[in-house]
């Protein structure tokens, strides 16, 4: 015959079900895990000696993954900048080019650079355009105050 459980028992049983447990593993600096241990094991995600195949195959995925060379830069000669719209061409170029890089922190900043450098572009394309409007009407005011002259 089974011998009767005991309530403190169970009771402890439910507490010890009902909150997760710390990962027992340690860390490099000696200080034990924060991370929760995964349901029936000692130890979460990133520490389980049984996931340390599969994580060793994820960790060079990823490694292999953020060494690639993203696909519109493959085969492609550096751009030569002769004017304003070359360089705006190569600032598209670089956006289209990070765009499609894994969103972290650098990316973003990358991605604001160049958006900030498109609109230098343009701002210094824009005044490239006034000048020249301005030297033509100069340069026909001249040409018709001489002829007036005459």
């Amino acid at each position: 015959m089974a011998e009767p459980t005991r309530p403190e028992t169970q009771a402890e049983k439910r507490r010890q079900m009902a909150t997760p447990r710390q990962c027992k593993a340690k860390t490099k600096s000696g200080a034990q895990c924060a991370a929760y241990a995964v349901k029936g094991s000692k130890f979460c995600l990133t520490h389980s000696p049984e996931r340390a195949r599969e994580r060793a195959k994820r960790n060079k995925r990823g490694g292999e993954a953020r060494r690639a060379i993203p696909k519109s830069s493959e085969g492609v000669d550096a751009p030569r900048i002769a004017n304003v719209g070359d360089v705006l061409g190569l600032v598209n170029w670089v956006i289209a080019d990070t765009w499609h890089l894994e969103n972290s922190a650098p990316r973003s900043r990358a991605l604001l650079a160049a958006a900030d450098q498109a609109v230098k572009v343009l701002q210094i394309g824009e005044l490239e355009e006034r000048v020249s409007a301005l030297e033509k009407f100069l340069s026909e005011g001249k040409s018709e105050h001489t002829s007036n002259t005459n």
